[in-house]
């Protein structure tokens, strides 16, 4: 389920029209870019390594090491991600991809992503991948190939853990899984929680409304008057 749902979120497929599945109605929103997303909001924030490839006047403040009030050519400053989808867009900037979603580091996750500590790498190492591999690189097939791959073979470790865990555990759990591992992990908890919960026939219990029971104490209290 989380797989497929990573699939076509980082557009190696389209969304079908059928009903999805609600776990991931759930987890949904956060990855479609979003003005007003927090999440998306710091997650580009992240300083990206750029090389101005036009001149561009009243902008030298960017280069500390120029004297300079106009951005010259050849320039290199770091400038936050969400700046860059529209200036290479443009092809005013050229811009060095994160270095975690280099080939070295894809290598890295393709030998054995699960003992990784995604969070050091970045607590939104999926979600910038997405907006990094949706910049038409030459490397962007290679990375939501890469992005998906590890959520694969971590998905299962994952699972595993949110269902055989205590609570006093969950904390040093997830301690180095990315944000949307993270939620996967919650969700793999809350399933397991509704089966114990199924299995003990709790979760079919019918009880008393608080403010039928209320209706009743206070009828009570009224004949015993």
């Amino acid at each position: 389920m989380a797989a497929r749902f990573l699939e076509d979120y980082l557009s190696l497929k389209p969304w079908r029209n059928s009903q999805i599945d609600p776990s991931v109605q759930l987890l949904r929103p956060s990855y479609s870019p979003n003005y007003f997303s927090i999440e998306d909001i710091v997650l580009q924030d992240v300083r990206v390594s750029c090389k101005f490839e036009v001149s561009v006047p009243k902008l030298g403040m960017l280069d500390q090491s120029a004297d300079d009030q106009d951005l010259k050519q050849g320039s290199k400053v770091e400038l936050p991600f969400w700046m860059v989808p529209t200036l290479h867009a443009k092809k005013v900037i050229t811009f060095e991809i994160p270095r975690h979603y280099k080939v070295n580091y894809r290598q890295i996750l393709q030998a054995d992503s699960i003992v990784v500590d995604l969070h050091k790498w970045g607590p939104y190492f999926y979600d910038l991948g997405h907006h990094v591999a949706n910049l038409e690189l030459k490397d962007s097939l290679d990375i939501k190939k890469s992005l998906v791959q590890t959520i694969l073979n971590r998905l299962r470790h994952i699972m595993d853990m949110s269902q055989h865990s205590t609570h006093h555990e969950t904390v040093h759990l997830i301690a180095n899984l990315d944000e949307l591992e993270r939620k996967l992990f919650a969700v793999g908890q809350l399933s397991h929680r509704s089966y114990k919960e199924w299995v003990r026939r709790e979760s079919s219990k019918i009880n008393t409304a608080a403010l039928v029971a209320s209706h009743r104490k206070r009828k009570f209290a009224e004949v015993t008057v």
